[in-house]
């Protein structure tokens, strides 16, 4: 496939990840991820694949919505680097919180699919 196909793969992907993680399906997030994933959150805190699955699954928060911009993907062989910026409107309970951040996502591509294996948030505070 030209670089021009996996780019838009991956950029297919994330948006499937965004799609996942606001309707809290965690069978089709579980599909994305590698079996070593690793995701360092805004607050230092790390999480693997499990862990970040069993967050999603018991999550009570709503998103309003989520969305990302100015990604970029870059293309080493079978390694994806994606960096972006997200914003994401969620309700918790009476609560609305609004929050911007950056995110860089590593992907690889095994037995001819990409997988997520990494991923860090980091918030922007106005």
């Amino acid at each position: 496939k030209s670089a021009n196909d996996e780019t838009g793969q991956i950029m297919a992907l994330e948006s499937a990840w965004n799609q996942a993680e606001v309707q809290h399906d965690t069978r089709a997030m579980g599909m994305l991820l590698g079996e070593t994933y690793t995701y360092t959150d805004s607050d230092g805190s790390v999480l693997n694949k499990n862990q970040w699955l069993a967050l999603m699954k018991k999550e009570t928060a709503s998103f309003e919505q989520l969305g990302n911009s100015g990604i970029k993907v870059y293309l080493y062989g079978s390694v994806a680097m994606v960096t972006g910026g997200y914003r994401e409107r969620v309700r918790q309970k009476r609560n609305v919180i609004v929050r911007s951040g950056r995110f860089i996502d590593v992907w690889i591509k095994q037995n001819g699919y990409w997988k997520c294996v990494g991923g860090q948030a980091t918030l922007i505070i106005p």
